[in-house]
């Protein structure tokens, strides 16, 4: 039983993820539809409360809003290739 709650728990972090990007794209009749200046702002965001984070002292919570950060800046780079090569 431990085993199903750590992958309940798990499915729910990374749900969470998702849904932080969510209001950077949305699906559309089965295309993504990015919106490149709002996850830029979001990036700026998330960058942000890395450094306040990490100036608090919090620094594994820096890291990983760092790693989002980076992430959702992969995400935008690939949305504007895709768009770049359309």
């Amino acid at each position: 039983m431990r085993r199903m709650s750590t992958l309940v728990v798990t499915a729910a972090m990374a749900a969470g993820v998702v849904f932080t990007a969510l209001p950077a794209q949305s699906a559309v009749a089965g295309t993504i539809t990015c919106d490149v200046p709002a996850m830029h702002q979001q990036i700026a965001r998330l960058r942000d409360r890395a450094a306040r984070l990490d100036h608090s002292g919090d620094h594994s919570g820096a890291q990983r809003t760092r790693s989002e950060a980076n992430a959702l800046q992969q995400r935008m780079q690939w949305c504007i290739d895709a768009e770049n090569n359309a």
